[in-house]
């Protein structure tokens, strides 16, 4: 157990620091165009995970309501006042690429049925395949967006580590149903960044509120169960 998000790790970490290393030594020319395609990549990622959802309902509620409490505790608000802080300088210098690159390497059917299989099959194939993928792609993204790409391989130890743990602990898988679902979600959380890394910016505000949305990833179990219970709903 683990095996697979420790691999995972090591690989955003080694990624990262090559893109952090190698990147001055890329043109802008060069860096832009892989920002683009990295864009356009994620979102098509993204658009084939969203279609996938069974029950469209479920993930558009979960998306409002998530939101909708993600702005009610301030979550946007208050991970940026804690960045722009004094004493956390090096901090904001270095979130830039944070988040992005979480829910690029953290969201999506990869990760949770990843995570079960290593946790409950001692099987980390999957997460051995997303691990490599993400070596890449961690590289672009440092060279790109930052030191925060580097930061993330602690987010990715975290949250794999715990979902691998929850699952060891829970004995059982969680419904194929509801990791499609996830996974759609995920999506849209996906075309969010895409739209971001292609320096396309959300109506009205000055940045996608990727952070307050996700709370959505809790509430989209609660909302399926309601759903089950309600026929017609």
């Amino acid at each position: 157990m683990m095996v697979g998000t420790l691999f995972n790790t090591v690989a955003v970490a080694v990624g990262a620091s090559v893109g952090l290393t190698l990147g001055a030594r890329w043109s802008d020319a060069l860096k832009s165009k892989v920002f683009v395609v990295l864009g356009l990549f994620t979102l098509a990622i993204g658009a084939s995970m969203a279609l996938d959802a069974s029950r469209p309902i479920d993930v558009f509620l979960a998306l409002v309501l998530g939101t909708l409490l993600g702005h009610t505790l301030h979550l946007q608000e208050r991970l940026s006042a804690w960045t722009d802080a004094p004493q956390a300088a090096d901090v904001n210098k270095a979130s830039g690429g944070f988040f992005e690159a979480m829910v690029l390497f953290c969201v999506g059917s990869m990760t949770l049925v990843g995570c079960m299989e290593d946790a409950l099959m001692h099987k980390p194939d999957l997460l051995l395949v997303k691990g490599t993928m993400d070596l890449i792609s961690s590289a672009f993204l440092a060279a790109t967006l930052g030191r925060g790409v580097l930061w993330s391989a602690l987010g990715v130890l975290v949250f794999q580590g715990l979902l691998t743990v929850g699952f060891a602990v829970m004995g059982t898988g969680m419904e194929a149903s509801t990791i499609q679902e996830l996974s759609a979600l995920g999506g849209v959380l996906m075309l969010g960044i895409g739209l971001q890394l292609l320096g396309l910016k959300a109506h009205g505000l000055k940045q996608w509120p990727l952070v307050d949305a996700l709370p959505s990833l809790l509430l989209l179990p609660l909302i399926r169960w309601a759903h089950d219970l309600i026929p017609f709903f």
